[in-house]
């Protein structure tokens, strides 16, 4: 995969902002309206997760997309 490296440091730091906002993966999941197992993936680095998905997941954690890339 192209960029399995980008993807993978995006779901981490996915990661890092739901644990600073003390949410579980769970509690995510269902506020994004996604399967938890294909959060874990996200979150892994192992999942392609759509512009919808990045913008469920934002609105999920309470930031803007934007938020999701500043570190990669």
């Amino acid at each position: 995969m192209k960029y399995k490296h980008t993807y993978g440091r995006l779901g981490k730091e996915i990661s890092r902002i739901r644990k600073a906002k003390d949410i579980s993966q769970d509690n995510l999941a269902v506020n994004c309206n996604i399967d938890r197992s294909y959060l874990s993936e996200i979150e892994e680095g192992k999942a392609n997760p759509s512009l919808k998905i990045l913008c469920n997941i934002a609105d999920g954690l309470n930031i803007q997309i934007s938020q999701l890339f500043i570190n990669i």
